[in-house]
């Protein structure tokens, strides 16, 4: 009897040894297949970030060469390799532990996407509205991110592989693109008046000028409207928001090239002083801005849009008017006396009393323009990368991309 007890006993302790090993594999199944379908989410951010990234390399160093010899831009738009910018977007997507990442984006330089070769760099041409690989002015990047190769210390591993097997789906590896570009859009809330634009700095000139100061003044009849600029909200309409919540909020870039924008002048200068304050925030736009040694602001580069009328509004009104250039400015100072811009957002800063030196306004010192539908628009650099295109992709054999 006792030994019949001994025996059912061990059967029971065999039984429960069992179901736990079942319940731990069970267990270790729902979590790995959660994995698989929350990086399926991750890996579109991540293709997303990594674009984003390698674009915002390749107008760095866009800016960069304008700013040390313009005439050699070309140079890098034509580089359909840019190293730097296809590292910067692979650290995006992996981090720097490529070894222990769980996200990968394999390089071998090469301009389509292949065995080995996750990364291209081409154009986006705003008019056809396509991506074209391997194609200079180089303006764009595609990424396509992939889960680091299934081993036992990542994803499914070997589990993953029966399992992908039983569905009847060779392998669960989703892998989704996305590409970044670089397209000439306005990013500032002036516009300049056709008059400012000396015709020796059409791009890709970029003209160093003797700091100029800009008035906002609206100009009498007859007046020529040189050094000039009005205020405008883009495409944004001003009817159900200030021209302060547009300038405060850092909206996204806008294409307004032939476009009507809307303008207004200022009877103060409440304009100017949220212009300021985004001016001087360091984290606003900061890919654009130049640092001196100290780490002070000391210039901030935007894309303005150009109409050939001269801004003359009746003040405080807003008026509809059509871009015909764009023009790339670096702002070089912005004085205003008062208290600071953009209260509303919590964050209002002002330029340093080192950079005003007592003096009030907005100054430019190097500008280029480009006319809306020449040639030249096609290399015209952008200064925000944005993204253009997303696909969801499978490798073979893996079935339908998730929803």
């Amino acid at each position: 009897m006792e030994e019949e007890e001994k025996e059912e006993q061990g059967m029971d302790t065999a039984y429960i040894g069992i179901l736990v090993v079942v319940f731990l594999a069970l267990a270790a199944l729902a979590i790995d297949v959660g994995y698989m379908y929350v990086t399926d989410d991750d890996l579109r951010s991540a293709a997303e970030t990594s674009s984003l990234e390698g674009a915002k390399a390749i107008k760095q160093r866009m800016l960069a060469q304008i700013r040390t010899d313009p005439q050699k831009a070309n140079d890098v738009a034509s580089d359909l390799l840019q190293p730097a910018a296809r590292t910067a977007a692979i650290e995006a997507a992996s981090g720097t532990h490529h070894a222990t990442a769980l996200i990968e984006v394999a390089n071998r330089g090469l301009n389509r996407l292949a065995e080995g070769n996750d990364i291209t760099v081409g154009f986006w041409d705003t008019v056809s509205r396509t991506y074209t690989p391997g194609v200079a002015p180089a303006n764009a990047m595609q990424i396509r991110t992939r889960r680091t190769a299934e081993n036992e210390a990542v994803g499914l591993g070997t589990l993953g592989s029966i399992f992908s097997k039983l569905t009847g789906s060779e392998t669960a590896n989703f892998t989704p693109d996305a590409v970044a570009a670089l397209p000439p859009m306005a990013t500032a809330n002036i516009a300049l008046y056709v008059g400012d634009c000396d015709p020796a700095c059409r791009y890709p000139n970029v003209c160093t000028i003797p700091e100029r100061k800009m008035s906002r003044d609206p100009l009498d009849a007859g007046q020529q409207g040189d050094n000039r600029y009005i205020y405008t909200s883009l495409l944004h309409s001003l009817n159900d928001r200030s021209l302060s919540d547009v300038v405060c909020m850092d909206l996204p870039p806008q294409e307004v090239c032939r476009k009507e924008i809307f303008t207004t002048s200022d009877a103060d200068n409440r304009g100017l002083r949220d212009i300021e304050s985004m001016m001087y925030n360091p984290n606003t736009d900061a890919s654009n801005k130049e640092f001196d040694e100290g780490g002070a602001i000391s210039g901030w580069w935007v894309i303005v849009p150009v109409i050939d009328s001269p801004p003359q509004p009746k003040r405080e009104a807003v008026e509809k008017r059509t871009v015909t250039r764009y023009a790339l400015v670096r702002i070089r100072r912005i004085c205003v006396g008062g208290t600071a811009g953009c209260q509303q957002n919590g964050t209002a800063f002002k330029a340093p009393p080192s950079a005003c030196r007592g003096e009030e306004g907005l100054y430019i010192d190097r500008i280029s323009y480009v006319e809306c539908g020449s040639k030249d628009l096609r290399n015209f650099p952008g200064l925000r990368p944005v993204l253009v295109e997303e696909e969801n992709r499978l490798l073979p054999g893996s079935g339908a991309p998730p929803q």
